[in-house]
């Protein structure tokens, strides 16, 4: 008896995982579906590059169905507060979304120097899974850089946290220190409120730091003249896994194709 084609085995893969609550052990994953271990790792990595399941911890690693992981807590705190809160609907974080992201295409990639560059919303998704808690950055950009004196090309991945006034807290370093793990820069955006106590300033400088995080206060996201940069982001080295696995999941298929492109 031949093989069952990949429609088939995608649909089997999935199905056991969601008849055992969106998660299983390798192992035991392999022995339920009945297959050898090569059949199983090569339709596991299919999956896996389509953004369809993620990997999972525990002995001997698991894999974990994307669509039944919880949304972000950041999207349900912001939603909580926002019906909690009425007066607070002219500040919503995702009206700076679209002014932010036209700033950073037209006028922080002229200042980075980035010239093969692709910036996009990844806040926006839907009920799209992602990986869990604070692992979907605001406004995501991919570049490719090339130098004089070095070989190669260089690849990044730059993420950016925006927060409104009235969220003006250290909670927006931590969620831009999160990215880190699978970005190469990560940075937080900070919309000034009109009154700024300079300890609050001072502590969001000194958490960035140590996190090694950017830091960006602005006062009209609209406007590159009022954005203060006062840290700069450490390139980080993630894990090409990570960074593949982020690609699939949180990117659009345009960033994707361009990105291809590039490394052709």
């Amino acid at each position: 008896m031949g093989r069952p084609d990949d429609d088939f085995q995608r649909r089997r893969f999935l199905d056991v995982l969601r008849e055992n609550e969106g998660s299983l052990g390798n192992t035991t994953l392999m022995s339920m579906l009945g297959w050898s271990e090569p059949e199983y790792w090569r339709l596991r990595e299919k999956l896996l590059e389509d953004g369809i399941i993620l990997r999972g911890r525990g002995r001997g690693g698991s894999v974990i169905l994307a669509d039944a992981l919880k949304p972000p807590e950041k999207e349900v705190l912001t939603n909580t507060l926002l019906q909690t809160k009425p007066e607070l609907l002219e500040s919503k974080e995702f009206d700076l979304y679209n002014p932010c992201l036209q700033t950073l295409r037209e006028k922080w990639t002229q200042e980075r120097g980035l010239h093969d560059v692709h910036v996009e919303i990844t806040a926006s998704q839907g009920s799209k899974k992602t990986g869990g808690v604070w692992t979907r950055p605001d406004i995501t950009a991919l570049s490719m850089r090339t130098f004089t004196h070095w070989p190669g090309r260089v690849f990044d991945i730059w993420t950016f946290e925006i927060k409104p006034s009235w969220q003006f807290n250290i909670t927006g370093v931590f969620e831009a220190a999160a990215h880190a793990r699978t970005a190469t820069h990560s940075f937080a955006l900070f919309q000034k409120p009109d009154k700024v106590d300079p300890s609050d300033t001072a502590r969001l400088v000194s958490e960035s730091q140590r996190m090694e995080v950017g830091l960006i206060l602005f006062e009209r996201a609209e406007d590159f003249e009022t954005w203060d940069f006062l840290v700069d982001p450490v390139r980080q080295e993630p894990d090409p896994a990570l960074l593949e696995q982020f690609v699939v999941t949180q990117l659009s298929e345009t960033a994707r194709s361009k990105l291809l492109r590039w490394s052709k």
